[in-house]
């Protein structure tokens, strides 16, 4: 567990011009252009091999007039064109939105929709369903397809292929636009709790600073390899990208997390720092234990959550710092357990010295030491929180309302200044590392003619987190089987939204205002007559259900 590396340099320390993905990048170019950066499979990418291309791909960015306001969509898996895409957007001030690469149908047309991209570049394999929906997204005109694919256009959208992204120019640009820290670099995605999904607008500034704060929570310093698992839709696999530029060290990236194989490519690749999202923790405690468990180089595991029952055991079997933090899309980090705190069982952490964090009542006022309330935040810096909604300015207001940053999400504090996360915002459900919308699972299970109603909520998962709960009212006189509902969520939503339980009844516990009560619903929990898909034959997999029967 030792550190002998030069430690990261401080977000507070460092001018807010230098926190900028290109600054960092450039930075390192300037210090050692052939020191490695990253490896993916046996590719390996050194600073100055990467730049060049970046070079190379942001030239031909400007060159297609796609450069400072151009808002891009992306729809690409983890692959060396996409990290050379996003750091070549980034320097020509396109702004990246990273789409989550299972949406589909109406959750892909309304993200295309808010996000106004007037760019959209997919891997081959996604254009068709992206062309399913490009005419619900009228200001999409022009299309980049990168790598084979079988399908084949629509007259009113202009398609382009990555190769022309790559090829050498025989006159370089000689200058790109001036860029400041406040201009806008991207917009991601974060689920909504009560209504769709909602578009995170993040400056060049926070979100690199989001990296800075990884690596100062976690210790980081030049020998340290960060294991990036997470797919780029994610603002993880972003920050721990920064991290790796800000820390001065490498990083091993690989396009998905393999439970089974875990332990061996931290071996083989010298890996001492990973993002433990959802039950993966559990995961790993549960497998059997080998001789060699603490044999590792891991040092710091970054757990969110922290899994408080098992998070000694974890600790002394693999002989490693379990940090954690209280965070999200919209606000940062600024609440965390560094790699130098004591630990505090079931804590998220302490105040960050960037951000003032309060619990609050109805009214926004400060509730008493050890009350729980809703935890809302505001940033010491400018630009270390996001910057609106797009698209929804009502959202935007509400969430900033009273000079606060209001989370929807509850917690407490104690006399000693450790925070507590007690709820999530009420009906927000979080599985294997993925944030669902209860709105659009209970939305997309409703277009079945033969449902009249739907209420979501989350069911604790056996392995960390939640499984989606689908609770259905049918339409007077309309039948419909379990697996019927199952395979029309199969159709049309994420394979992680899909829910595992599935319930018919007839009615719901409401208020006098006829409001749903789903905080009786999750507390009386599933019963008898509710429908368990993984205990009925079917297994769900990244490509949707399938009957094992």
């Amino acid at each position: 567990m030792n550190n002998n590396g030069l430690s990261s340099p401080r977000l507070m320390d460092t001018p807010p011009q230098e926190v900028m993905l290109i600054s960092q990048l450039e930075r390192r170019v300037s210090e050692a252009p052939n020191d490695v950066f990253f490896t993916l499979g046996e590719e390996v990418q050194t600073f100055g091999e990467f730049n060049a291309m970046v070079d190379r791909v942001a030239g031909n960015l400007a060159k297609m007039q796609i450069g400072r306001g151009t808002n891009v969509a992306v729809l690409m898996d983890t692959s060396l064109e996409y990290m050379w895409l996003w750091f070549a957007l980034a320097k020509v001030g396109a702004v990246e939105v990273p789409i989550n690469t299972a949406y589909r149908n109406d959750l892909l047309a309304h993200v295309l929709r808010t996000c106004a991209a007037s760019v959209c570049i997919v891997d081959g394999h996604y254009l068709a369903t992206v062309l399913e929906v490009v005419d619900l997204a009228p200001e999409i005109g022009r299309i980049v397809v990168h790598g084979a694919c079988e399908a084949s256009g629509n007259p009113r959208v202009e398609r382009r292929d990555f190769s022309d992204l790559l090829q050498r120019s025989a006159e370089p640009i000689s200058e790109y636009p001036d860029i400041h820290y406040s201009d806008i670099g991207g917009i991601i995605f974060t689920s909504g709790t009560t209504g769709p999904s909602k578009g995170v607008i993040l400056s060049h500034h926070y979100v690199t600073a989001y990296g800075f704060m990884y690596a100062e929570v976690n210790g980081l310093a030049e020998d340290d390899v960060i294991f990036n698992y997470l797919p780029f839709f994610h603002i993880g696999a972003k920050f721990l990208t920064i991290a790796t530029l800000v820390c001065r060290g490498k990083m091993r990236l690989t396009p998905r997390l393999s439970i089974s194989g875990f332990w061996d490519e931290v071996r083989a690749h010298g890996v001492t720092n990973f993002v433990a999202v959802g039950g993966i923790c559990n995961m790993l405690v549960a497998r059997e234990k080998q001789q060699d468990d603490a044999q590792t180089t891991i040092r710091t595991v970054y757990a969110v959550p922290d899994p408080a029952d098992i998070h000694e055991e974890f600790e002394q079997r693999f002989d490693c710092k379990i940090t954690t933090v209280y965070g999200s899309t919209e606000v940062g980090l600024p609440l965390f357990r560094g790699v130098g705190d004591a630990y505090s069982a079931g804590s998220c952490g302490h105040m960050s010295p960037y951000y003032d964090v309060q619990i609050v009542d109805e009214y926004d006022q400060p509730v008493p030491v050890g009350t729980t309330g809703e935890i809302v935040i505001r940033p010491k810096r400018p630009y270390l929180v996001g910057s609106g909604y797009v698209g929804m300015p009502e959202r935007t207001v509400a969430a900033w309302r009273n000079l606060w940053l209001h989370s929807g999400d509850r917690g407490a504090a104690s006399e000693d200044g450790w925070f507590f996360f007690k709820d999530r915002a009420t009906d927000y459900i979080r599985r294997r590392g993925e944030n669902i919308s209860s709105f659009e699972v209970e939305e997309l299970i409703s277009k079945h003619s033969a449902v009249a109603e739907v209420a979501a909520v989350p069911v604790a998962s056996e392995v960390g987190e939640d499984e989606v709960w689908a609770l259905v009212i049918l339409r007077e006189g309309q039948s419909v089987t379990h697996e019927e509902l199952l395979l029309h969520c199969n159709a049309i939503m994420p394979y992680f939204m899909i829910p595992r339980f599935l319930e018919i009844v007839e009615s719901f516990p409401r208020t006098p205002t006829s409001k749903v009560e789903k905080y009786k619903i999750r507390n009386a929990g599933p019963g008898p007559n509710t429908w368990d898909r993984d205990a009925n034959g079917w297994r769900l997999t990244r490509a949707g259900v399938i009957s094992s029967g």
